[in-house]
């Protein structure tokens, strides 16, 4: 892609430039690319290596893949733990790594990409024994503030779906393409195994929000869907990709729910766009002992009155199910995983109140020193967690909700924080550092004894779940973790090719992976029902 011909005599240079296909011509980065793709014979033999428990057949594509897959979602190339647990995981007996181009703004596909490189420099494993899978839709970071300055100059990606502020959707070809071009770049790939549309369902969220009536709205869905699916194939030929699906929350949700998606449908799509030949291969859904609809819903007027699992068997499309451990009940989510408590505890009313002085000392002696425009946030509301956090915790569900509040009022404050560091100066600044210092150390308590409190309500929950399943296990696995027992069980239910797993620390990956030598348990479905 780099120059049709030579150039000799600069006479043609304006000639050159005139040619109308070479503004077409698709925009490409100087970045090196690693040739080849995953291929049956070598994903075979990654697999000869271990337990042959752990390894199954990735729908029809041919290729192997181990029951348990990498998933990226909260991995950074710039943190080396999360690059640690990747060389373990690939050292361990994973070949299956889910990505996505928004994770991390891009860094979770750079810390594969470069992983991935420096196993095969160290000869330790070849690119053809690894099955890379990475998802396009999102509109967020980065990429969301390039489709801003897009639409300023009058050049915006089709079809957008302006979901809120900050998050905007899109599965056209012209958008496919850009996001395509950048995965493969920040993976280092000259070809990607599979590309999944990544929750094409805000679609369908977007045009309930707006009152469009349903049957037009999905008919409209599934257009798009057919028109991705057909650039898809494009790229299947070209050798960019090797396969391609779809990764849908909702694909599980009643019909009667308005984003319901249908894979009946989907296949559809994908034999109007290639026949009986199509490249679509890969479907991931949310699957874990709370949310258990792939396994029991059969949803009216789709899937021919099977399940979601039975449907993609009997279609031979590979199955990935993500976030195993983490479940949305009740619109919280709740983490399927042994909890240890920390045994300090703290007097929460009595930490509020700690807080509460020093917020009040800052709106009445630092806040009224403070200068600000006349349309920014009285000074005064700056600190106000104390309120919050009293609403916060009779509500929070367990430590998987917390980290979620936490992250949040984290980000929140030290945005604030950062603000004031830079813009203050003299007493006002020594004065500020002092309550600042104070203030910091008093909500990291109140904020440690949340999270215990949490972890509490984590823990009773986790053993009511394993007092549930333990039953129905072989008696010398009983004292394993939930979490191992949570993977153990999805592992081994029909029509699951691979389970997605966050494994962010070396630790964490040794222990899941020890799930991959242990043989198939028999009637999973009963599982599902007794942790119901």
């Amino acid at each position: 892609f780099a120059c049709q011909a030579p150039i000799t005599d600069v006479g043609d240079v304006v000639k050159a430039l005139g040619q109308d296909d070479v503004t077409e011509a698709p925009r490409i980065s100087i970045a090196l690319h690693l040739p080849g793709r995953a291929r049956p014979d070598a994903t075979a033999r990654y697999a000869s290596r271990y337990n042959s428990n752990g390894y199954t057949p990735l729908g029809n594509s041919g290729l192997t893949t181990s029951r348990l897959g990498f998933g990226g979602y909260r991995v950074h190339d710039r943190d080396p733990q999360h690059r640690e647990a990747l060389v373990k995981a690939l050292r361990s007996g994973v070949n299956l790594i889910d990505t996505s181009t928004n994770y991390m703004d891009g860094g979770s596909a750079r810390l594969v990409g470069t992983t991935l490189r420096q196993l095969i420099d160290a000869a330790e494993t070849a690119r053809e024994e690894v099955i890379i899978v990475s998802k396009i839709g999102y509109l967020q970071g980065t990429t969301l503030e390039t489709a801003r300055e897009l639409e300023a100059h009058g050049s915006p990606y089709p079809e957008l779906v302006k979901y809120d502020e900050g998050l905007w959707h899109c599965i056209h070809p012209e958008f496919l393409q850009d996001q395509l071009r950048r995965c493969l770049d920040r993976l280092e790939l000259e070809t990607v195994d599979f590309i999944l549309l990544h929750n094409p369902e805000y679609f369908l969220d977007a045009a309930a929000r707006t009152g469009d009536e349903l049957e037009e709205a999905r008919e409209e869905f599934y257009r798009r869907i057919g028109q991705a699916f057909n650039f898809l194939e494009t790229q299947v030929a070209e050798g960019r990709i090797a396969g391609y699906g779809v990764s849908s929350n909702t694909v599980v949700a009643p019909t009667s729910k308005k984003n319901s998606t249908s894979l009946t449908r989907m296949i559809e799509a994908a034999r109007r766009a290639a026949g009986e030949n199509h490249h679509f291969s890969v479907l991931q859904l949310p699957l874990n002992l709370l949310e258990a609809g792939a396994a029991f819903e059969r949803k009216e007027g789709a899937n021919g009155d099977k399940t979601v699992l039975e449907l993609a068997r009997d279609e031979r499309i590979a199955v990935l199910a993500n976030r195993p451990l983490n479940a949305f009940v009740g619109g919280r989510l709740l983490r399927l995983a042994d909890i240890e408590p920390e045994e300090l505890e703290i007097d929460f009313d009595e930490q509020l109140g700690r807080l509460a002085d020093l917020e009040f000392t800052f709106s009445s002696e630092i806040a009224p020193q403070l200068k600000v425009a006349p349309d920014s946030l009285d000074p005064s509301d700056y600190f106000k967690l104390s309120q919050r956090l009293k609403d916060v915790q009779p509500v929070v569900t367990g430590i998987a909700h917390w980290s979620q509040v936490e992250s949040q009022v984290s980000l929140a404050v030290m945005s604030v924080v950062g603000a004031l560091d830079r813009s203050l100066d003299g007493e006002l600044s020594d004065r500020w550092i002092e309550w600042r210092d104070s203030y910091m150390a008093e909500l990291m308590d109140l904020m440690r004894e949340l999270r215990r409190q949490a972890a509490e309500k984590t823990k009773t929950r986790s053993t009511a779940l394993a007092a549930a399943v333990d039953p129905l296990l072989p008696e010398e696995r009983r004292h394993e973790g939930l979490s191992r027992k949570a993977l153990w069980i999805l592992k081994s239910t029909p029509g699951v090719t691979s389970v997605l797993n966050g494994m962010r620390t070396p630790d964490y990956v040794d222990d899941s992976v020890a799930v991959l030598g242990w043989s198939e348990l028999e009637n999973a479905s009963a599982f599902f029902e007794a942790a119901g």
